[in-house]
């Protein structure tokens, strides 16, 4: 994900970012869903991350639009990011699964942090 420096990251930037995340996803997937491999008991980490992205995603761009201010845009991107690093998943069992999940949310919001602060 790329921002000029003329330009914020906008709404439209983490919705194409995200709609990247679900082609991935739904890629890794191939015919089947994340809900189907749950029940199956079958693990699937590389596909739970790109779920994780697409997720994190989706959270920030429900958060801002395009004509959020950049400065705007990062105090969100960081709320994002501070509720996904303080999630656990509920129950003492923590898996594979729920651990890439997490991970995939957390890496989207430090690659959106990255981009804002090339845009500074």
């Amino acid at each position: 994900m790329e921002a000029d420096e003329q330009t914020a990251l906008t709404r439209t930037d983490i919705l194409h970012a995200r709609a990247e995340a679900s082609h991935e996803w739904s890629r890794l997937l191939g015919d089947t869903n994340s809900c189907a491999l749950a029940k199956d008991g079958r693990s699937h980490p590389a596909a739970k991350f790109q779920e994780g992205r697409v997720a994190a995603l989706g959270e920030l761009a429900r958060r801002i639009d395009d004509d959020t201010d950049a400065g705007n845009v990062a105090a969100e991107a960081l709320a994002v990011t501070i509720r996904w690093v303080q999630q656990t998943l509920p129950g003492a069992r923590q898996d594979r699964d729920w651990a890439a999940y997490r991970t995939g949310g957390i890496e989207a919001m430090t690659e959106i942090s990255t981009v804002l602060e090339t845009t500074d």
